[in-house]
């Protein structure tokens, strides 16, 4: 199966914190792919909160979001919406 990626900017004040931590956890769940972030040559599985938060992105951070799945483009929808909001 062929992988979409999508470069995103933390827009949040607060950084990546526990909730849009738990929010990636849940697009990945819900739409039945598989997230990862891609950072400085790491890669982060975002079902993970724990190893997510580990990455302590913090305001203005950017990151590569690679969803691998027959709902790749959905998911990675719903990531940048996340991204994009500040109130989360």
């Amino acid at each position: 199966m062929k992988y979409f990626e999508k470069k995103i900017t933390v827009n949040n004040p607060n950084g990546v914190h526990s909730r849009v931590a738990t929010k990636l956890a849940q697009i990945a769940s819900e739409n039945e792919v598989k997230l990862n972030i891609i950072y400085c040559d790491h890669v982060v599985d975002c079902s993970s909160v724990l190893d997510v938060l580990s990455m302590a992105f913090i305001y203005g951070s950017s990151f590569i979001v690679r969803a691998d799945g027959e709902l790749s483009i959905k998911a990675l929808c719903e990531v940048e919406k996340l991204f994009t909001r500040v109130d989360v």
